[in-house]
């Protein structure tokens, strides 16, 4: 065996452990497998997330642990790679890091497809922000390691923080607005909001800015920090939609009045479609000027636009009946001429 061992070359040494690394890397994809049809069948899909993530780099551990033999074996003989060897143990740390950033991500795409009260804008600023402060740490470690002082950097990044901080405000501001839109949550992605300067779906809530379609469908890019200055209407978390309308009938028809407006509130009571739990009124309002004008209000049900304007829409032809019915009519504008007798048009009354 010593003979056997003395005479063996070094590119039989990194063959044999090209043939080892390549038997366990196919090992290891072996099991890996088996544990991933495993997890299938299970009805928590996070271990299928997580397999996942693991699998690259615990595979790319096995090809580094080739590598750092192969140059342990030719050091003596080239000398640069002594160099090479003083710096090269260090690879581990980012492959964890980037096993680390996958399984955070793997994490993310789990908490996404499922259907949690977790707001998806939110999982992805967090798994951002979570992969940022990773990264920074692990790049800390490898400095100190390389020899760099710890304490100066972190002395020079306060201070640039500080210079940054004046030169970036507006960004910074932007940043922060839209931390505040993920934790405050007056809108999510998908949500059709409204203010007094724009209108639309949103479409992308990002760290600068957010992105709303408009009904026009073009592309409207609102700075983050405007949010925190203005008010915000949220029509898609609306409950109920609100029948509202003004209708009037004839001065000649005020005896019939009582009877069409406590018919029309009956009628509503009894729709299936209007929620009777809200403010409901139909009540007679003011003497307008060629009418009798008397308030329809109420709430559907039904939140869902299309369905909305078809039980509107029933709703007052059912009133144009009632007021039918009664034998008097919606009252449209008129006018009244007055002349005396002596042929002369004194006024004009509308």
């Amino acid at each position: 065996m010593n003979d056997f061992l003395q005479n063996i070359t070094p590119y039989q040494v990194i063959g044999a452990l090209l043939v080892v690394a390549f038997i366990a890397h196919m090992m290891l994809g072996f099991i890996l497998n088996n544990i991933t049809k495993h997890a299938r069948k299970t009805k928590n899909q996070l271990d299928d997330h997580l397999i996942k993530a693991v699998s690259p780099p615990l595979k790319m551990l096995i090809w580094f642990g080739l590598i750092f033999l192969s140059i342990n074996i030719f050091k003596d003989q080239v000398k640069i790679l002594v160099s090479v060897v003083d710096h090269i143990d260090i690879t581990p740390i980012f492959i964890m890091t980037w096993g680390i950033v996958r399984i955070i991500s793997g994490v993310e795409a789990y908490l996404i497809e499922k259907d949690t009260n977790i707001d998806n804008d939110s999982v992805r600023l967090f798994s951002r922000l979570a992969k940022i402060l990773i990264s920074i740490a692990i790049a800390l470690i490898v400095a100190q390691y390389l020899g760099f002082s710890i304490s100066g950097l972190l002395t020079l990044g306060g201070v640039g923080g500080i210079v940054m901080g004046f030169a970036a405000k507006d960004m910074l501001s932007n940043i922060f607005g839209g931390l505040m839109i993920q934790m405050d949550k007056p809108f999510s992605t998908g949500d059709w909001i409204r203010s007094a300067k724009f209108e639309g779906t949103v479409e992308k809530i990002g760290w600068r800015m957010t992105r709303i379609r408009t009904f026009s469908k073009n592309p409207v890019y609102i700075p983050n920090s405007i949010f925190a200055t203005i008010p915000i209407e949220t029509p898609s978390r609306m409950t109920n939609r609100r029948i509202k309308e003004v209708i009037g009938i004839r001065y000649n028809d005020i005896e019939q009045l009582p009877a069409i407006v406590s018919e029309i509130e009956q009628i509503l009571k009894n729709n299936p479609n209007i929620d009777n739990s809200q403010s409901l009124r139909v009540y007679f309002n003011r003497f307008n000027a060629s009418s009798l004008d008397f308030n329809v209000y109420a709430f559907t049900k039904t939140t869902n636009k299309t369905t909305f304007q078809k039980i509107k829409e029933k709703i007052l032809l059912d009133i144009a009946q009632i007021i039918a019915k009664h034998k008097a009519e919606i009252a449209y504008p008129t006018q009244t001429l007055h002349l005396s007798s002596e042929g002369i048009l004194p006024e004009v009354q509308k």
